[in-house]
């Protein structure tokens, strides 16, 4: 992660070496790299992790942005103390995961004065999850984590538990931003955004279904050109 932002600072010098062009273009492109926060219940069961996001907009009005994206975010792992029906001590698993979205939304400046300027944003896209379930144990196990799109509650053998599971499902997002404009070609950028994921229906221990929504928090330091 240190790379990617000392590279997207090379980056930046060698445009703002470049000669000068005109500020109010169209057009943009965007590069960023942060960390991702998963909240919530994702939040009991993932850790925090890295994410990169590359984007395009188009200015259709001096402070309207139409904009498209594509951001990965890995998700450090957690372990938890499962309690178990046929022992006394807890199995402990292990989890972790890939968060991947695209999609698009707007963006509104309502502020803006000399080279800065704050922003705020919404958008709606598409997300894929991959969850990775690991465990030291061996015999009969059970686990039930519906944030891991996993559920056996009676027990069953390791290897049918260890697994990696993943879904495609719509969510949303909102946020804001602060950008300094470096030179008519770049500007620099810190931006906050929270996501909501809806997710699959998982089975739960007393028979019915836990839906497997999720929510996560990235903040991406980035250059937008």
């Amino acid at each position: 992660m240190k790379r990617m932002i000392g590279g997207l600072f090379l980056v930046s010098l060698i445009v703002m070496s470049s000669p000068a062009a005109a500020s109010d273009k169209p057009f943009s492109f965007s590069i960023g790299a942060g960390v991702a926060t998963p909240v919530g219940g994702a939040g009991e069961s993932l850790g925090s992790g890295g994410q990169v996001t590359i984007g395009v907009g188009v200015k259709v009005q001096p402070k309207l942005t139409l904009f498209g994206e594509y951001n990965f975010s890995s998700l450090g792992q957690k372990s938890l103390d499962i309690p178990q029906p046929l022992v006394d001590d807890p199995a402990t698993f292990s989890g972790s995961g890939w968060y991947q979205y695209g999609g698009g939304g707007v963006t509104f400046t309502p502020w803006q004065s000399g080279k800065s300027s704050v922003y705020v944003l919404g958008g709606a896209g598409v997300y894929y999850r991959s969850v990775y379930v690991t465990t030291p144990s061996t015999g009969l196990v059970t686990i039930c984590r519906p944030d891991w799109f996993i559920c056996f509650p009676t027990p069953v053998t390791v290897d049918t538990v260890v697994a990696s599971r993943s879904t495609t499902d719509p969510g949303v997002s909102i946020g804001g931003g602060y950008t300094y404009r470096l030179s008519d070609l770049a500007s620099f950028f810190v931006e906050a955004r929270y996501h909501y994921v809806w997710g699959p229906d998982v089975n739960n221990p007393s028979g019915g279904t836990t839906s497997a929504n999720a929510q996560y928090f990235p903040i991406t330091f980035g250059f937008r050109f």
